[in-house]
């Protein structure tokens, strides 16, 4: 017997054939892109320096600050007409206020043009339409026997913008609890007004809306994908029925072609959304090259950051693409397979630094105008996987970012693809981790107040336990996350519980005397055997009053011992 998830998508597909319409998304490859923003430069401080000795920068250097962004600590800086940004960064460079300035790169949408190939959701269910290959698809409808999804999961969305009335989409539109709309007032206080359903970066306003043009409802595409509203009778579904869609727009039409976002914009709307506690991001674009504070944005934003690989069919092993290639724990970097589970011929790889495929050739989705319509690109493989995120955290709020993408990764349906784990996103697989204990658990308790002054000695407990069938090998590690999302790892040991064994642990710590009040940090324990992956944490703050340094990287961890 069919379930009503089953039931629903099939009849959504009956409907699509009549409703679906073609598009083309113009990308203007002809005239060279520029790598980054003339006139503008960003800039991070050494570690313990006062964020208002950027004045002196200013004063030295004849810049301006255009804006910061309190997450990553980083400032984006406008020069004077009479210096380049080559010409500037090294001056700037020299100055021991400073930890790094870099260019404000610039990153397009990786869409590809193509041809419609029929109006099936192939991607969520692949019964061989169109010429594909049965079940080449990430079993939409078997995970939505588990979970359709929930509307307490937020998902960013970094792209072109949404069309915020869209009859798939607006019922999943994210709405800010602590906004009044159009009052003019920051109800909220986080710096934004009337920013109800998201910002728009590229103008530095409260419509996220998209942008036509060259950007080709990209943003509405992508969102759709994730969480199109499901099983309303209307379009399509995303991979999520229900969930919350935060459009936060960064790309705009530049050089009167393009479609591309600077870094500036990107490290903004990366920085709302932390500070709005969003876990999720979806970000289908690359191009820019490496860059020290994207790299620290992402990095702070304590999330599933998704990432596309790109679309110049390359080896991102040799030719990094940026941001999927920045080597953070938190990115999912995505390749694109088409609907006979091959790797789409325009689509980046690497057995390194590629994590995973998903559908990306001939994706059916939400465009503006309430129209519907197919695109290719790792673009549209990304919402894919930040979708099976928003499945996780529906079934499990609970989760970690690395338990996340633990499952994830090990989730997947093998196809020998080149990428590091040789597979297809696969949602069925993915949440199959959650319905039953891990093989190996950890739990950690601590052993008096979380609020701690500097020089204290902290107790933490943690309880390691077997719930396997026999004895199990893993790897026990212990490591501590700033504010500003670095980690200081000081432990990583093997060892082996035999079966139903229980370990309990208690171990001291001290907390630096430089500690300024108002810090907080978080020690973390990890617990992975070859089938399972678990992780549980216990956040500190320094409550007493301090002045001095700011925190250190001499942060004294407990050290986890394995007998």
């Amino acid at each position: 017997m069919l379930s009503k998830a089953k039931i629903a998508l099939l009849v959504m597909v009956g409907l699509l054939v009549m409703m679906s319409a073609s598009t083309y998304a113009k990308t203007g490859q002809q005239v060279e892109r520029p790598e980054y923003v003339s006139g503008e430069v960003l800039l991070k401080l050494k570690d313990g320096v006062n964020i208002e000795r950027i004045n002196e920068i200013n004063r030295q250097f004849n810049t301006q600050t255009i804006n910061y962004f309190r997450n990553s600590h980083i400032f984006h800086l406008k020069l004077p007409p009479n210096l380049t940004v080559n010409e500037v960064i090294p001056q700037i460079e020299s100055s021991p206020l400073v930890e790094y300035v870099t260019p404000n790169g610039l990153y397009y949408l990786d869409v590809t043009p193509n041809d419609p190939q029929g109006s099936q959701l192939w991607g969520l269910h692949n019964f061989g339409q169109s010429g594909g290959t049965v079940d080449a698809d990430i079993d939409a409808l078997e995970a939505w026997d588990i979970t359709t999804g929930s509307n307490e999961v937020v998902i960013a969305v970094i792209d072109s913008g949404a069309q915020l009335n869209h009859p798939d989409l607006a019922a999943n539109l994210w709405t800010n609890p602590g906004e009044i709309p159009n009052n003019g007032i920051d109800d909220d206080n986080n710096g934004f007004v009337d920013d109800v359903h998201g910002w728009d970066f590229s103008s530095n306003d409260n419509d996220p809306s998209p942008v036509g043009g060259a950007c080709g409802g990209h943003g509405t595409h992508t969102a759709g994908t994730i969480g199109a509203v499901g099983n309303n009778g209307v379009g399509v579904t995303g991979v999520n029925w229900n969930v919350k869609l935060m459009p936060l727009k960064a790309f705009s039409i530049v050089f009167g072609s393009f479609c591309s976002a600077s870094d500036a914009d990107l490290i903004a709307a990366v920085d709302y959304y932390t500070l709005m506690g969003v876990r999720i991001s979806s970000n289908s674009y690359g191009g820019g090259g490496f860059n020290l504070a994207m790299q620290d944005a992402i990095r702070a934003s304590n999330s599933v950051f998704v990432a596309a690989a790109g679309n110049e069919g390359s080896n991102n092993d040799s030719t990094p693409q940026y941001p999927s290639n920045y080597d953070l724990d938190n990115i999912i970097s995505v390749a694109a397979t088409d609907r006979n589970d091959n790797r789409a011929s325009f689509s980046n790889y690497g057995i390194n630094t590629v994590d995973l495929g998903a559908p990306g050739v001939d994706i059916l989705s939400t465009l503006p105008n309430s129209k519907y319509g197919n695109l290719s690109g790792t673009s549209m493989a990304t919402p894919h996987v930040a979708g099976v995120a928003g499945l996780l955290l529906a079934q499990d709020p609970d989760l970690t970012v690395y338990e996340v993408k633990w499952r994830i990764l090990n989730g997947v349906d093998n196809i020998g693809l080149p990428v590091v784990t040789g597979g297809r996103l696969n949602a069925f697989n993915t949440l199959q981790f959650g319905l039953s204990q891990p093989t190996v658990a950890v739990d950690v308790t601590p052993l008096g107040s979380t609020v701690v002054t500097p020089g204290e000695t902290i107790l933490i407990k943690v309880t390691v336990t077997n719930n396997g069938q026999s004895s199990i090998d893993g790897t026990f590690n212990s490591y501590v996350r700033l504010e500003d999302g670095r980690e200081i790892r000081k432990t990583s040991k093997t060892g082996t519980l035999s079966l139903g064994q229980t370990k309990n642990i208690t171990q001291t710590g001290q907390i630096p005397p430089t500690m300024a009040p108002g810090t907080t940090f978080d020690v973390f324990y990890q617990v992975e055997t070859a089938v399972s992956f678990d992780e549980d944490s216990v956040e500190y703050t320094v409550g007493s009053t301090f002045t001095g340094a700011g925190l250190s990287d001499d942060v004294y961890l407990p050290v986890l011992q394995v007998d």
